[in-house]
């Protein structure tokens, strides 16, 4: 999932006088949704906690939640990719995510379904880059740690990944990512 358009949460950073920045990194780094990734506290009370930080708890937290995420895709490119490899490997997703997350992006997004595992961390009590998400992902693919490949976009859970014998790849760009994937199984 990526944000290809900007301007919904900029137009919330607008009303509650604050930058697209400030928001975004309030949203995914405050204290509660470390919390809510976690499974301590509902995604509803975090979003809640967001209102209130920025002096708008008076709104409702699902539509702002449906909003902040309206400028969201999914990379189709690389979906129909992972798609393709399920003929002959399993695929899985591993996501810190808030509480109800499946449900919420299931709902605007259409695109879990499509891995063979989903693991979100609200769900098991654990966040990437903690080595116990990833083991509990191995054995729910049924697989060992250097059969996989680990795809992210923060080097920390790279890293993580990594320190438990896992091949990874940081990404940066679709096409890269294919590429890398194509060299990594043409090698095994």
């Amino acid at each position: 999932m990526r944000s290809v358009d900007s301007a919904p949460r900029d137009a919330i950073a607008r009303r509650f006088g604050t930058t697209r920045e400030e928001l975004e990194k309030f949203v995914f780094q405050g204290p509660t949704s470390v919390r809510s990734e976690i499974g301590e506290i509902s995604d509803i009370f975090h979003w809640q906690t967001v209102l209130k930080h920025f002096g708008h708890s008076k709104e409702d937290p699902g539509k702002i939640y449906a909003e902040f995420f309206s400028g969201d895709e999914i990379d189709q490119q690389l979906l129909e990719f992972a798609k393709s490899l399920k003929p002959k490997l399993k695929i899985g997703l591993l996501s810190n995510a808030w509480v109800d997350s499946r449900k919420r992006l299931g709902a605007l997004f259409q695109f879990i379904d499509v891995f063979d595992i989903s693991v979100f961390s609200a769900e098991v009590k654990v966040r990437k880059p903690e080595p116990e998400i990833f083991r509990i992902m191995l054995q729910k693919l049924n697989a060992n740690a250097e059969e996989c490949i680990f795809i992210d976009d923060f080097p920390e859970n790279i890293e993580g990944a990594r320190k438990l014998g896992i091949k990874t790849i940081l990404f940066k760009d679709t096409q890269e990512t294919i590429h890398e994937i194509n060299s990594m199984l043409e090698r095994r």
